[in-house]
């Protein structure tokens, strides 16, 4: 499940006038995080509080819907199984379990944080009917093994290549939110963005049979 490479659309249209927060749209906070370079040496919840704050996301933290411990300690050991440590850090060292719950305090909506907060649930169900314990004591292997699992049963039919546009479409399956965040939170930590992030004349890669029907939505991760 490593990640290779990743499309980030800077450009978007404008999004559902739902999403529009006193003129700064939901999509204007991503897309300002994504123009930015080398926000946090590592993500920290202040630093990615300050980063919502600079992007024009409201300022206060919605305590509702803060992580407990738990579930933070679910989404650690999600992360670091969709981004490991390798030759490079992976998504504990670059604090990305500290972004994505300040996204889910201060930048979901109510109903998005019940969404993925019930998502973190189903990831301790699925790793105890298959391995036998909670999620969060799985193997690196079994942790796989439960998200595999999650991602085969997540049919996504929104067909886009923006990343900003799937985590913000309330279609997306939990598995595609959460996995869309990981990237999001790692590609703009200093590690993701300056040891990761490769110049690519030419991006893509080689495929020598696709449907061409179907082929741009073959190619996005």
């Amino acid at each position: 499940m490593n990640i290779s490479k990743v499309h980030f659309d800077r450009n978007a249209g404008q999004h559902h006038a739902a999403h529009e927060e006193r003129g700064v749209s939901r999509r204007d906070v991503l897309g300002a995080l994504l123009a930015a370079t080398t926000l946090a040496a590592v993500w920290t919840a202040p630093a990615a509080a300050q980063a919502l704050k600079a992007a024009g996301a409201p300022v206060a933290v919605n305590t509702a819907q803060a992580l407990t411990a738990t579930e933070l300690a679910k989404l650690t050991a999600a992360a670091e199984t969709i981004i490991p440590a390798t030759d490079t850090p992976g998504a504990t060292e670059a604090g990305v379990p500290q972004f994505v719950a300040t996204m889910v305090a201060s930048w979901m909506t109510a109903d998005e944080a019940a969404f993925f907060r019930k998502g973190l649930a189903d990831l301790d169900a699925a790793a105890q009917q298959r391995h036998g314990r909670a999620f969060a004591a799985c193997s690196a292997e079994q942790g796989a093994d439960v998200l595999q699992a999650l991602r085969a049963a997540s049919p996504y039919g929104g067909r886009t290549f923006s990343l900003t546009d799937r985590i913000l479409d309330p279609k997306s399956p939990f598995y595609l939110r959460l996995r869309d965040l990981v990237v999001f939170g790692y590609f703009t930590s200093e590690v993701g963005s300056n040891r990761e992030l490769r110049y690519m004349p030419v991006p893509g890669k080689f495929e020598s049979n696709v449907d061409i029907k179907t082929w741009p939505y073959q190619v996005v991760i």
